[in-house]
């Protein structure tokens, strides 16, 4: 059985042929610094609630909504917006908030170790740094000051790296800001709402109004300054309640020898193998791609590829490049490798470019206006099928770009976004069938698939102190994948940190990242493979619950 996946996604057969405008595009122009900020306003509030119309009612709430912000207020902060007399506050009030609490620097984060730093060497004893977060200023409790001293990937030999912890905040608040605005932004509801006082902007960029603080917003705040740039104290404090606790996993991986499981072919052609016993019933074979290698690729394309041409006549005909790219198509779609398209067959292939079936009427057009044999489309069928596409477009080639691109192939016809593959089943006592099966498009049963396997087989460690947070790690002779299991009622945030990895390779394309588990929900952090497959490799990383 031959079929394409797209690297780094389910293997997935309907993505949509793009509805294509006679008028230009309109015209996008870069955002203003101003509209920036209300995005981030936007993106870190309706993270909190389902809508910016809802109101902050509690100081935690506020609490919460300044952290997906990229903020960390200490207590004394919080406390000079919510006041006893404090009700409510809108999503107006909050973006005041954020414009007088500016984000913390990593240099003021520096500046206030270094004051605890007696030797100068990037490093705190951790008996001089408990007695610092204890016994003076705002007080943490011992029970907080554990979690911070047993964060794995920033303590060793009874020392705190601050050095090291100040990059892994900076990152990690980085990462929050942009996982909260990247969200905000595939979600088209919300990007239709009206957001406070502030409404989505047109093209012409009209200037944006500054928002009116409501009658609940503090009286006193138009008098004081609310930069605590000068109190390091807080600006610690903050950073250091930023993670609960942690747990880390290490793997050494020996240089693989396993010849009988993987072999290599000629032109770096793959193939993977596996034997066992399987009992009677129906098992699905689900391919997919890590996304550790294969990945987007960025090069520009320097010149497009010509699809059609017309001759001296004005006939149209399909250039030589594109029939070579129709062609191997062709032999992707035809699952069965005989030779020929059935309906079945046809229909993955227009599922995949036009997110449409085509019916049994439809198909008897078809075998009466091109080749066919045994009722199934040749080759010759199915190129000149593109050809018809092309003449009832008067030769535009947009509607076989978009077929181009759906099958993964890019504007010079170099496949960079699908994965051809070929599925062959031998059994001992049986002859078993193999039938291709449409997957829905975004409906998580990759995902699901893969959780299901790693729970079953990998190794599951818990976070220290909270026992519905559980990290499942599945190592292969090739890969290790981990699942995060969330039993809890509640969303968390896991930050992961891959850096003291060594000649390691992971889908996310970051060492450092932070991911969101729904409550009672599992989902896959991250595959990981070696970069160089002839060397040994290290996989070490540390997941830290963020509060």
């Amino acid at each position: 059985m031959r079929m394409a996946i797209s690297p780094g996604r389910d293997a997935s057969f309907s993505s949509q042929k793009s509805a294509l405008s006679e008028s230009p595009r309109t015209k996008r122009f870069p955002l203003t610094e101003e509209e920036i900020f209300y995005m981030n306003c936007r993106a870190a509030y309706l993270t909190v609630f389902k809508s910016s119309l809802e109101n902050i009612i509690s100081k935690e709430q506020l609490y919460l909504a300044l952290q997906h912000a990229g903020r960390n207020p200490s207590q004394k902060t919080i406390n000079k917006y919510w006041t006893p007399q404090t009700a409510k506050l809108n999503f107006d009030d909050f973006c005041i908030i954020l414009r007088k609490e500016k984000p913390t620097s990593k240099a003021e984060l520096l500046k206030s170790f270094k004051q605890l730093d007696v030797n100068d060497n990037g490093s705190i004893l951790h008996t001089d740094l408990y007695k610092l977060l204890t016994k003076r200023g705002e007080k943490m409790t011992p029970e907080e000051v554990d979690a911070i001293i047993s964060l794995a990937d920033v303590n060793a030999d009874g020392k705190f790296d601050y050095i090291k912890f100040c990059k892994v905040y900076m990152t990690t608040n980085e990462q929050c800001l942009k996982t909260t605005v990247e969200k905000l932004e595939v979600d088209s509801k919300l990007r239709r709402q009206q957001f406070g006082s502030h409404i989505e902007g047109s093209p012409e960029r009209d200037p944006s109004p500054v928002p009116k603080p409501s009658p609940r917003t503090i009286r006193k705040t138009d008098q004081e300054t609310f930069s605590n740039k000068g109190d390091t104290r807080s600006s610690l404090l903050a950073a250091t309640r930023k993670f609960k606790t942690s747990v880390s996993c290490t793997i050494t991986m020996d240089v693989n020898s396993n010849r009988n499981s993987k072999l290599t072919e000629p032109d770096s052609i793959k193939v993977f193998g596996w034997t066992g016993e399987l009992g009677p019933g129906i098992y699905w074979l689900i391919p997919s791609t890590t996304g550790c290698r294969l990945r987007k690729e960025r090069k520009p394309i320097t010149e497009e590829a010509q699809l059609v041409y017309r001759d001296e006549t004005g006939e149209l005909f399909l250039t030589k490049e594109f029939r070579s790219t129709l062609s191997d198509i062709f032999e992707v779609i035809d699952l069965d490798g005989n030779g020929l398209l059935s309906l079945e067959e046809y229909n993955f292939f227009e599922l995949r470019t036009s997110g449409e079936k085509c019916d049994e009427d439809a198909w008897a057009v078809c075998r009466d206006n091109f080749d066919t044999k045994k009722n199934e489309l040749t080759r010759q069928g199915f190129m000149d099928l593109n050809l018809m596409e092309a003449n009832d477009r008067e030769g535009d080639p947009r509607d076989l770009w978009v077929t181009v691109h759906s099958m993964g192939y890019n504007k010079a016809l170099e496949l960079t976004e699908a994965c051809p593959f070929i599925i062959d089943i031998y059994a001992d006592k049986c002859k078993p069938r193999i039938k291709a099966v449409h997957m829905e498009a975004c409906s998580g049963q990759l995902e699901k698939a893969i959780c299901k396997s790693v729970l079953n087989k990998g190794n599951p460690r818990v976070m220290d102190g909270y026992e519905d947070i559980i990290v499942h790690t599945y190592k292969h002779d090739t890969w290790i994948t981990s699942v995060i299991e969330n039993k809890s009622d509640n969303k968390v945030i896991i930050h992961i940190n891959n850096e003291l990895s060594k000649n390691c390779v992971n889908n996310r394309g970051l060492n450092i990242f932070a991911v969101e588990v729904a409550p009672k929900s599992t989902m896959v952090c991250q595959h990981v493979m070696p970069l160089n497959e002839r060397q040994e490799w290290i996989y070490y990383c540390v997941y830290s619950l963020m509060s």
